[in-house]
């Protein structure tokens, strides 16, 4: 074989060597199935890890389904469909009163998503009202919310009780799921006198004329829906048990994608990618108002978690264990 061929031959070969490295490598990605409910922009983070490619960095290969409301992802979890799900703690709460068991493993908001808006109408001469005048004057309205059973009905009917509404009786739900075109598609119609949507829904109805905040529950109005263990990656104790380094793994992912996420810069650029329906301003407003929500790090408190469970007060027949509902165990070190 002369000089030549023997030349050709080592550069074929090292191609080749390179193309088996970079197969190995992709073929070593482990997966993970991730379910999140609905497509609210709370969820910053999974959809810069997805832009960033932060699962490939930690060897992962993420499969993310989006479902509508909180319990079906719950179920999905709880017969262990999904790895992962990106859900509120109070589904992991209401899961152990009932004896079921489903662990939190990282704090991705720590107050709730969503704030109280009203229509022009109920709006008008509110500015100097009390929380109880304000409450009060629901009576009779028409509320829309993501879904039935859901953190936004459950803050409403806190806030109704404590003030002797009924809900249902005086106040009355519409469910209409996440997309922020159904709210603005409501209040045009008159089909709803005021909603408690998950962002950017309700900075979209507050851009178009119909509605305004009402209760500014993000930027800790309501004292007691500050400082809680409120939306979480969620995973089956099992699945805990038997996948401890996937659990490490993601958490890193979601501890690196948060930093990216809360910087004012890069974390605002990102979010308006992913939300090209949403002009320059009201991006800005929407990452603005979710910036108050989402904590520094995943990391959950045993006082976090009891003033969760004191504002919820979920029934049932099951004593609840907190320490049992949440782990900081697998955040990275």
């Amino acid at each position: 074989m002369c000089l030549f061929e023997r030349l050709l031959m080592r550069k074929f070969s090292g191609l080749f060597a390179l193309v088996v490295l970079c197969f190995s490598l992709n073929v070593a990605s482990e997966p993970i199935k991730i379910v999140n409910i609905g497509h609210g922009y709370y969820a910053g983070a999974l959809y810069i890890a997805q832009q960033e490619k932060l699962f490939e960095k930690y060897g992962l290969e993420a499969d993310v389904t989006f479902v509508q409301g909180g319990a079906i992802a719950l179920q999905t979890i709880l017969s262990k469909q999904a790895d992962i799900g990106i859900v509120s703690y109070e589904h992991v709460l209401n899961a152990a009163v009932q004896g079921r068991r489903i662990v939190s493993l990282y704090n991705i908001a720590n107050r709730p998503l969503n704030n109280l808006l009203v229509d022009m109408a109920t709006a008008k001469g509110s500015e100097g009202l009390s929380l109880e005048e304000k409450i009060k004057r629901l009576k009779g309205k028409r509320v829309g919310l993501p879904s039935a059973n859901g953190s936004g009905e459950k803050m409403l009917k806190i806030l109704a009780n404590r003030y002797g509404l009924q809900l249902p009786g005086d106040i009355s739900t519409v469910y209409l799921g996440s997309e922020p075109a159904s709210y603005v598609a409501a209040f045009q119609r008159k089909v709803i006198d005021a909603a408690i949507p998950v962002e950017p829904a309700g900075v979209m109805v507050e851009q178009s004329g119909l509605g305004s905040i009402y209760l500014n529950v993000m930027s800790g109005e309501v004292a007691e829906f500050q400082d809680l263990i409120f939306m979480t990656l969620t995973a089956h104790p099992d699945t805990l048990r038997d996948k401890p380094e996937l659990m490490r793994k993601v958490t890193q992912v979601f501890t690196e994608a948060n930093r990216i996420l809360r910087d004012p810069v890069r974390g605002k650029a990102f979010m308006g990618k992913q939300y090209p329906e949403l002009s320059a301003n009201a991006n800005d407003k929407v990452y603005t108002l979710m910036r108050q929500i989402w904590p520094e790090s995943g990391r959950m408190t045993a006082a976090q978690a009891k003033a969760t469970f004191d504002f919820l007060q979920p029934t049932g027949p099951s004593k609840v264990d907190l320490p049992l509902t949440f782990t900081n165990d697998y955040l990275p070190k």
